[in-house]
């Protein structure tokens, strides 16, 4: 396959949401660079009013040059980190896409483009890709791009030791056996076939750097729209215009601050008083106040998600009758509306939902406690007593094992919610029953990541060793290294229906993501990705002030 052209932006979307900091970062740090940002921002506890239908109006007149845009961003820290191939706090994603730019993009639709560095990423054969580079694109500091720093860039990501964010995503990449054919040609083979590698180069964190680059406090030298003026970490960052960049006419802005804030609050405080210009994950329950005083709301349906994890070979989730019992146990609109005032849509069980291979055949699970109960009294475990571990590491992990507790009470299930402070420490992803988050990425893509015995996050233990659904890493095998969309898409629908009918995952929605910004700026759209603000403005070069 050939990406096809199109117009579209740097990055894709990952997973991370709130203020998850360290006790998170070695379970996300690849997710971040492989699939979203905040998962369910602007999730509410619970209740709330019905959401507005504002979204961000279309862009009025010609784009303007000038001014300092000012974003105003939670969830960082002493940590933060400025590395064009790696983050750990969500202000790291937001300075990372200022200055760093992928092969291929993700657009709005989150549909693969080449509106990237590469003019095109061509499959050879299942194990053989070749990237032809744009020509004339320069770095920051003047240099011209080339093969050589799209090799060090791949190595860089795939050398284990460097303990970089999309490392998990070279498995299938031969890193050693990358060749220059030209100046802007590069031959990428692999050791497994994987048809996922056009969209793992359009992960933002496969931002392409110059060879011999390092994270800050090296010089930040990217391809990006901005380039780095001064940083202090927990703080602050300023980037200044680049004036070698090579889409014609971009950016607007003369500069671009980043200011860290310790809680949503303070970010809404700042907007409204009009200290900064925009922010990310505005509470659900501040949409109407700050729409009230005529500043705009951005609500993007994502395919973010906050699942409950049932661990296939533990007690007492070893019994599908009880994964299933509790599948039907979830009121899922009761939930949409409670956990996310609104802002979210239906799920089955399943993630993925804009994958062209997502199965949207198979009966849509609804709240049946009749069957739960029968289900858990066939299973002997009538009066069932289950702890369910969560914490506050992203938005709705918490609100949504109380809802569910209270929800099981009608199966008479009695559900212990335990908010556990460091969470992703030794136990995670050895507990019977818990709460994560997961951000937009494609179904093999999260495959990868999370249903497979090799997975680095596998909460639910799945696949099955034996029995029903043992078959699964041989579909995804052969998803894989499938040539033909069709026979791909059929065995993907495979992999999905196994998951529905066995699998460890309870996904009642998909959530939304919630910016707030100032009508002052303009060219803010809506994005199915689950970076905040449409992907920080398309790397702020897409946004400018009316």
């Amino acid at each position: 396959m050939t990406a096809s052209s199109a117009s579209g932006n740097e990055t894709n979307g990952h997973d991370q949401t709130g203020s998850w900091l360290s006790a998170a970062v070695s379970r996300r740090q690849f997710f971040v660079g492989a699939g979203g940002a905040a998962v369910l921002a602007g999730l509410s506890a619970c209740g709330g009013s019905s959401p507005s239908t504002s979204t961000s109006p279309s862009a009025t007149g010609s784009p303007k040059r000038g001014g300092n845009f000012r974003l105003g961003v939670t969830g960082g820290g002493a940590k933060d980190i400025f590395d064009g191939q790696n983050i750990i706090t969500k202000p790291d994603q937001a300075r990372l896409v200022s200055a760093f730019e992928t092969l291929l993009t993700f657009d709005d639709e989150y549909q693969l483009t080449n509106d990237g560095l590469a003019e095109e990423v061509t499959a050879d054969s299942p194990t053989q890709y070749t990237i032809k580079l744009r020509e004339g694109i320069e770095f920051q500091n003047g240099k011209t791009m080339t093969a050589d720093d799209v090799i060090y860039s791949l190595q860089r990501i795939g050398t284990e030791g460097n303990g970089l964010t999309g490392f998990a995503a070279t498995a299938s990449m031969d890193i050693k056996g990358l060749k220059k054919l030209d100046q802007y040609t590069v031959r990428l083979p692999l050791k497994t076939a994987d048809s996922t590698i056009p969209q793992t180069l359009a992960s933002y964190t496969f931002g392409i750097v110059p060879v011999d680059y390092e994270a800050y406090p090296s010089p930040q030298i990217g391809t990006g729209a901005y380039k780095l003026k001064s940083f202090t970490p927990g703080q602050e960052s300023v980037s200044e215009r680049n004036p070698n960049y090579w889409r014609s006419g971009e950016p607007y802005f003369d500069t671009v601050t980043i200011t860290n804030f310790a809680d949503s609050t303070a970010q809404v405080n700042a907007l409204l008083g009009g200290q900064i210009d925009a922010m990310t994950d505005l509470p659900a329950s501040q949409v109407q106040v700050v729409e009230s005083r005529q500043l705009k709301s951005l609500i993007s349906k994502t395919g973010g998600w906050v699942p409950l994890c049932m661990a296939i070979d533990m007690p007492p989730f070893d019994d599908n009758r009880v994964r299933q019992a509790m599948r039907l146990i979830v009121d899922r609109e009761a939930m949409i509306q409670q956990i996310a005032s609104g802002y979210g849509f239906l799920a089955n069980d399943l993630y993925a939902p804009f994958d062209d291979g997502y199965n949207e055949d198979l009966p849509q699970r609804t709240q049946d406690i009749d069957q739960a109960k029968s289900l858990l009294k066939d299973a002997g475990m009538e009066g069932l007593t289950v702890d369910l571990n969560t914490t506050n590491g992203a938005a709705g992990m918490v609100s949504l094992a109380t809802v569910f507790a209270s929800q099981a009470k009608e199966a008479g299930v009695t559900v212990n919610v335990k908010n556990v402070p460091n969470y992703y420490g030794d136990d995670y992803l050895k507990l019977a029953f818990s709460v994560d988050f997961w951000g937009t990425r494609g179904y093999l893509n999260q495959v990868q990541q999370g249903s497979l015995a090799s997975s680095p996050y596998n909460e639910t233990h799945w696949p099955p060793k034996s029995g029903e659904g043992s078959n699964f890493e041989s579909l995804y095998a052969q998803a894989l290294a499938a040539t033909d969309d069709s026979k791909r898409i059929e065995l993907q629908h495979e992999m999905q229906k196994l998951e529905y009918e066995y699998g460890g995952y309870i996904i009642p929605f998909f959530g939304s993501l919630i910016d707030g910004y100032s009508p002052e700026v303009q060219g803010f759209s809506p994005s199915k990705g689950t970076l905040n603000l449409a992907t920080f403005g398309h790397g702020y070069r897409t946004i400018w002030f009316g």
